[in-house]
Order: C-alpha cells, then sequence, then structure tokens
C-alpha cells in the first residue's frame, strides 16, 4: 500500500475510533460491538493498541478457562508454600480457613508462565547466515579471507582463546575479516593457544596480521586468556571465544557502548545461536551465586533485549573491559581456574571498583556454546562449576544478597484527614472515609463495603498512626511509600501527612514522591468537568513547585536510585511541555545543592498505551500504572441490585494476567501491579470494579513483577510499585480488611521470598 493509501486508512481507523467513543450506548453494548468489530476486521486494526489489548485479553481468558476447566477436574495445583510444608512435615498441609484467599495462585500462576512459554514456542526465529568453512577452503586458508594489518595503538586487542578445534577459530576469523568496518575502531587480534594438539598451531602461525601466544602446556582458559591479555597494546581488550562469529557493526556497537561514559568499566554483547534465539541478553546472578542468562531460547528481536542496560554481568564469550581497569584487577582471578565463573568475578569485582557493566543490545555475536569444550571430561567439568559457584558465594554472598534484592513502594493517599477545602466541596468532616463507609453492592458477589480491620478508620493527623502504617508495611516486606504530592499553582492540600514524616523522628520509613499533577474535580477522575482545583504550568511554576519538593529530597530516608532522589509525576502529558519542565527542575535542584535527581513517569491514562520513550520527555524511566489501559469489561455475574448501575465490571483474574504476561518494553518501565481495584464507593452508579481479587491471585501477579525488576534492571533501579497502600475508596489497598485480614500483605512477603524457595529446573 502507498503512503496516500496508508494515509487514508490511517484516517478510516480514526474516524471509527472517534464515532464510537462518542456513540451514546451502554458499556456492555460497546463490548459486544468492540468484540464483533475486532473479530471480523482484526486483519485491518491488527497493529492498533485496542487490538493488541482485546487479543491479550482472549488469549488470558483462554488460560484461565483451561486452568480453571482443570481444577474443576480434580488437579489441583499447589503453591511453593505447599510444597515447602509438605516437604518439610511428610504430610499434606490442611487447606486454608479462607480457601478463597489462595485458590487462585496457582492457575494465575501457571497461565502467566503458560503465557510466556507459548509466545516463545510460537516465535518464528530465522537461522543466523553463519560461515561454515569447507575443507578446501581450511586449506587454503587465508584465501578468500584477508584480516587487517594490526596499527601499533589499537582501539581494541581482540584476545581468542582456543584449544583445539581448528576450524571454529578459522570460521571465527573468517566472520571478523567480513564484519569488520573500516571506519570503526582499530584493531589487532591475539590468538591465545592453549597447547593445542591439532592443526591449530600450524595454520595460525602462518596467518597474516595475527598474533599467536602459545602456552608450553595446557593451562586452561582462565590462566591461557591472562597470558595472552599481557601481550595487548590496545586500549580495551575484547574477549572472544573461538567458538563465536560476529554480525555486522558488532565491534563498533560494543566500543561506543564502552566509551559512552566515564564509569562504564566492561559491555557484552547479544549472543545469539546459530538457530537464531537468544542465548543471552545480559544475565543475572542470583543469591546461590548461580547465573540467570536474560532471555535465554527467546526472540531476540523482542524490545526488552532491544536497549542496552547495566546488567549484572556479561559472559566471556564476548567481552570489552578497559584495558587499565583489567590490568588493576590482575585480569581474571587464578582462583577459578582451569576456568568457569571467572568472568562473573571480574565483572562483580568491577562492579565493586565503581564501575558498571553494560549489555550491548547493538552488538550481535553467534555464539556455538560450549562447541569448544566438546569432548572434555564431563565430570570434571561439572566439579568445577560447582566449586567455583561456591567460591563466589563465599566470596561475593553480602553483596549477591543486596544486588537480588527488589524494592517494593507502595503509592499512598494523604486524603484520611479533614482539610477546610473538603469541608467546603463535600461537607463538613468529609474524608476518604465517608466514601468507603456508604457505599452498596450494585450486584450479588460484589464486595462493598470495605471495612479496615486493624488501623480501623484512622486519622492521619495522628502521627502514631503513621508509624504504625510503616511499621506493619515493614514487617511484611513492603520497602517504602510513594506519598501523593497535591500542589495546585503554589496552593498545597492534603500536605499534612508527608510534612509530619519530613519532622517526626520516630518514623525512618523509607518514602517518595509523586506529583499527582491533574485537576482536582467533583468527577473524581482529573478531566476538565466540574474542576474544583485547576493546574496552571509555566516555567515559574515549575521552578516553586520543585523547590518546595527539595525539602522532601534532602530528608535522609527519602528514596533515592543510584543516590539521586526518586520523584513520580502522574501525568506528563497535562504539561505544555514536560521535557522543558525536566530541564527546569534538574537545573534547580544542582543550583540548590541537591545534585542529580532520577524523574519518573507515570503511565497512567493517555500514556498507558502509548509506550512512548521516558527521554522523550526528559525522564529517566517510567512507572507501569494498572489498570490504566489494560482492562477488559464483562457483564456482572450476579444479579443486579441496583437498577442504576451503569457503571463497568472486570475480572481481576484476568488483568493480573494479562499484566503478568506482559513483555517488557525497550525502555526502563518499572513493573506496576495492583491488589484490587472497585471505586464505586466514590462513583456508585457508574465507578470500574474487578472481581475476583485475592490474595492469591495478587501473589502470583506479584512474582511475576518481581521476575521482571530482576531480569531487566540492577541495583537501585530493581522497583516493583503497588498501587496501592491505602486507596480504600478505590479498592486498591493493602492494608488489612475484615475479608482477608493480612492476607494481601502475606502475599507480598511471599512473592518477595519466592525466588529462594521455589525449585527450578
Amino acid at each position: 500500500m502507498n503512503r496516500k493509501g496508508q494515509d487514508m486508512l490511517q484516517r478510516l481507523k480514526g474516524n471509527a475510533v472517534a464515532a464510537y467513543r462518542s456513540a451514546p450506548i451502554s458499556t456492555r453494548s460497546r463490548i459486544r460491538i468492540k468484540g464483533a468489530l475486532f473479530r471480523l476486521f482484526g486483519f485491518a486494526l491488527s497493529d492498533t493498541q485496542a487490538y493488541k489489548g482485546w487479543k491479550d485479553q482472549q488469549q488470558a481468558t483462554r488460560q484461565l478457562k483451561l486452568r480453571q476447566e482443570a481444577l474443576s477436574a480434580g488437579y489441583r495445583p499447589t503453591s511453593w508454600m505447599e510444597r515447602l510444608s509438605a516437604r518439610l512435615s511428610g504430610v499434606q498441609p490442611p487447606r486454608s480457613a479462607n480457601a478463597d484467599a489462595w485458590q487462585d495462585y496457582g492457575p494465575i500462576k501457571a497461565a502467566i508462565n503458560d503465557s510466556h512459554l507459548r509466545r516463545r514456542q510460537d516465535a518464528r526465529v530465522k537461522p543466523v547466515d553463519t560461515i561454515k568453512l569447507s575443507q578446501e577452503q581450511i586449506d587454503l586458508w587465508p584465501s578468500g579471507f584477508p584480516l587487517p594489518a594490526p596499527v601499533d595503538k589499537p582501539d581494541v586487542t581482540i584476545v581468542i582463546p582456543v584449544f583445539g578445534h581448528v576450524q571454529l577459530t578459522l570460521e571465527c576469523l573468517a566472520s571478523i575479516a567480513k564484519w569488520l568496518d573500516a571506519s570503526g575502531p582499530t584493531i589487532e587480534i591475539i590468538i591465545a593457544d592453549d597447547a593445542s594438539t591439532d592443526a591449530t598451531a600450524r595454520i595460525l602461525s602462518a596467518t597474516p596480521n595475527i598474533r599467536v601466544v602459545t602456552q608450553a602446556s595446557n593451562v586452561g582458559f582462565l590462566e591461557n586468556c591472562n597470558s595472552a591479555a599481557r601481550h595487548a597494546r590496545g586500549d580495551a581488550i575484547l574477549f572472544l571465544n573461538n567458538d563465536a562469529q560476529v554480525t555486522r557493526g558488532w565491534l563498533a556497537a560494543l566500543f561506543s557502548e564502552l566509551n559512552s561514559a566515564p564509569d562504564v568499566g566492561a559491555a557484552g554483547s547479544q549472543l545469539l545461536y546459530p538457530n537464531g534465539r537468544l542465548q543471552e541478553a545480559g544475565a543475572r546472578i542470583r543469591r546461590d551465586g548461580s547465573a540467570e542468562l536474560i532471555g535465554l531460547g527467546d526472540d531476540p528481536s523482542l524490545p526488552a533485549y532491544a536497549f542496552s542496560r547495566d546488567v549484572d554481568y556479561c559472559s566471556g564469550a564476548s567481552l570489552l573491559v578497559r584495558r587499565d581497569l583489567f590490568e588493576r584487577l590482575d585480569g581474571f582471578d587464578p582462583t577459578y581456574k582451569p576456568a568457569y565463573c571467572e568472568d562473573m568475578d571480574l565483572c562483580l569485582r568491577i562492579r565493586e571498583a565503581g564501575y558498571r557493566v553494560r549489555y550491548c543490545a547493538g552488538s550481535r555475536v553467534v555464539h556455538h556454546l560450549s562447541k569448544s569444550s566438546e569432548g572434555a571430561d564431563l565430570p570434571l567439568k561439572t566439579a568445577s562449576i560447582a566449586r567455583n559457584t561456591a567460591k563466589v558465594i563465599r566470596r561475593w554472598q553480602s553483596d549477591l544478597d543486596a544486588m537480588d534484592a527488589v524494592r517494593t513502594i507502595a503509592f499512598y493517599l494523604p486524603q484520611f484527614h479533614p482539610i477546610a477545602e473538603n469541608d467546603l466541596w463535600w461537607g463538613r468532616g468529609f474524608t476518604e472515609w465517608t466514601n468507603v463507609t456508604k457505599a452498596t453492592p450494585n450486584f450479588n458477589g460484589h464486595y462493598q463495603p470495605r471495612r479496615p480491620a486493624d488501623l480501623g478508620y484512622y486519622d492521619l493527623r495522628l502521627p502514631e498512626v503513621m508509624r504504625q502504617q510503616a511499621r506493619l508495611a515493614a514487617q511484611y516486606g513492603v520497602d517504602g511509600f510513594c506519598f501523593y504530592y497535591y500542589w495546585f499553582h503554589g496552593k498545597r492540600l492534603l500536605e499534612r501527612p508527608i510534612e509530619q514524616m519530613l519532622v517526626d523522628d520516630k518514623n525512618d520509613f523509607p518514602f517518595c514522591l509523586c506529583w499527582a499533577n491533574e485537576n482536582w474535580t467533583r468527577r473524581w477522575d482529573g478531566r476538565d468537568s466540574e474542576i474544583l482545583m485547576g493546574q496552571q504550568h509555566s516555567d515559574e511554576d515549575d521552578r516553586d513547585v520543585i523547590l518546595d519538593i527539595a525539602r522532601f529530597f534532602r530528608k535522609s530516608t527519602y528514596i533515592r536510585i543510584g543516590g539521586r532522589p526518586l520523584l513520580l509525576v502522574y501525568r506528563t502529558g497535562l504539561f505544555p511541555e514536560f521535557s522543558r519542565t525536566a530541564r527546569i527542575w534538574r537545573e534547580v535542584c544542582r543550583e540548590e545543592g541537591i545534585g542529580e535527581i532520577y524523574i519518573a513517569c507515570v503511565e497512567s491514562f493517555e500514556q498507558a498505551a502509548r509506550g512512548a520513550l521516558p527521554e522523550d520527555f526528559g525522564c529517566d524511566a517510567s512507572v507501569e500504572f494498572p489498570p490504566h489501559g489494560m482492562a477488559e469489561f464483562l457483564q456482572p455475574k450476579g444479579k443486579l441490585l441496583n437498577p442504576a448501575f451503569r457503571g463497568s465490571v472486570a475480572d481481576y483474574r484476568h488483568i493480573a494476567v494479562r499484566y503478568g504476561a506482559r513483555e517488557a518494553p525497550a525502555y526502563k518501565r518499572f513493573p506496576g501491579v495492583i491488589p484490587g481495584w472497585d471505586n464505586t464507593a466514590r462513583r456508585q452508579d457508574d465507578g470500574v470494579c474487578f472481581q475476583n481479587a485475592t490474595p492469591g491471585g495478587f501473589q502470583a501477579w506479584l512474582e511475576s513483577a518481581i521476575e521482571k525488576a530482576r531480569r531487566q534492571f540492577i541495583g537501585d533501579e530493581r522497583l516493583v510499585f503497588i498501587n496501592a497502600w491505602n486507596e480504600w475508596a478505590e479498592g486498591a489497598y493493602l492494608e488489612p480488611d475484615q475479608r482477608y485480614g493480612h492476607g494481601f500483605l502475606q502475599a507480598v512477603a511471599n512473592a518477595k521470598d519466592h525466588d529462594q524457595l521455589v525449585e527450578r529446573a
């Protein structure tokens, strides 16, 4: 289709969407119309977010249906808690007194895993076009594959360790000759020959433009690499396995990544199997010293693997290291000889020295994986891996514990105390509890009203209440609160709780702020109708607000990422130009002695489905904010009790699977979860509620979010946001209630411990 035809199709789509949204029809009718349109015209709508969301919902529904059918047939999946209990006691654990609290854990967890597995299996990945030398080409080597002449002071020294397997080595060199860019970094090539017994020495000694460093006897991979590295003249050393083949642009991208910042100490390539599947997009180190190759077996074209990022470590199959740093660290530690875990230990020491290790998405290298060690003594190899993993644990255990930690941060609503404005707008003494207590069920099975348990109908004017909340959160593994901050052109609302945090020396719970920068409206939706308090964004206002917020940045318990105070912004799309606002904020904070700040945009409302890069808004990352943009509404299953109800109903289990199985984007997005959602306490007749929200379902979703954070981020950026700690009128809270007690809090504790207790294949 030509450009004119594409533009016409886009206009038709836009007109259809506008007509659909403005039509005076009920939510139920919209659901039926949308489903029919997508079934009939999906071929023309497949690139729209709405269609993709609908398809995801259909998939989630099918996965859950299969699991629930299995349950009804007598299958009962067990959680890691039940398996562990049974293993320790030797008997089957009894069912919970509140059985419905945890019964969704197994089906939702399995449905999320099944969705990932099915997507991975269905991926259409093409094998990589690699070089395969014939015997005739080997005999005529290096005819047809001339290697560049080395320079006196190269940018990069390529060290290729070899022990036999001459054909693999020659194919590796042939790929370098094929794809080396004359405009890229200059190189020299050193072959580290570990006393090979085949034709390696004879053929390579006659190969022009390489240097061969030969060991007198077989010393193993580690000492062979260290020995060759001592002869390096490049500013950086690239350790490249001989069972690897490089691709177009691999070295230029890797060298650029290493030099992207002074504190980058090493950079590793994206590793692929010859069949085109992903082998590694960086690696994560677990607390037990084992490694997880990020994306193993996946489709390498997915967005999650398409951007460069900091990682725990990169394997030595293609690892570029600053030469001066490598020498300062005395190279690979001989403790790990002959091999295995030496690259992991090197990366840990690089990080200990204050440098970062980067995964470079633009550098792609095909790696056979262990092809060069074929024929080695398998029991000896297994014993070496076990022995060296134990050495990693002994040396780095405290670091591994800290590296593996994921911080959970819960959004915190401060509207649980009276203020003059609410007295005027809603009546004397109004707080969020006013909405909560007046709610009634709209249909059979609708969980309303919500009644608090341990903390009761508290008043946030009392510092002791906030201390109790902090103690309860910490007890169950919630690591911090993100307070909503309300500022309207110099006017603050609901500021008392966070101001108390600023001065209360008895409350040391970590916290950060999220500027809820939308209009304050009578309908609780932040839109432009019935505005009670409006926003007035300007450069002057930007300076004023950041000067006020900076007071909190100076508090020692304020949440930081890499030493930078974390500030969230609820709706960047409402600013005239948020990138300009972000620049002003950063400048002011530097002037005020705060230093650099970390800005994250919340993916709410219009941002939820855009997938826009945070850096386009001047932000460092974004925050996933369910249920925005992912809900698929259904018919209420129970009998209607409120004839005036025209709101929307969704199934929590579906959205848990959809978010849990959602693929990570090509940018930094901190995962988000919700324990539930039901805002009919605020909007009785036209609210949105999610049925079937249970601690078990929430735990399954939270576990998947924690796993994503561990795979996509390192260190302080391993964050998961929970919406919310105390949004009682929106049915989104972790605080104990009279139905599930501490169930949702216990789910947080369970999910954070899950990785340490679950069995791994």
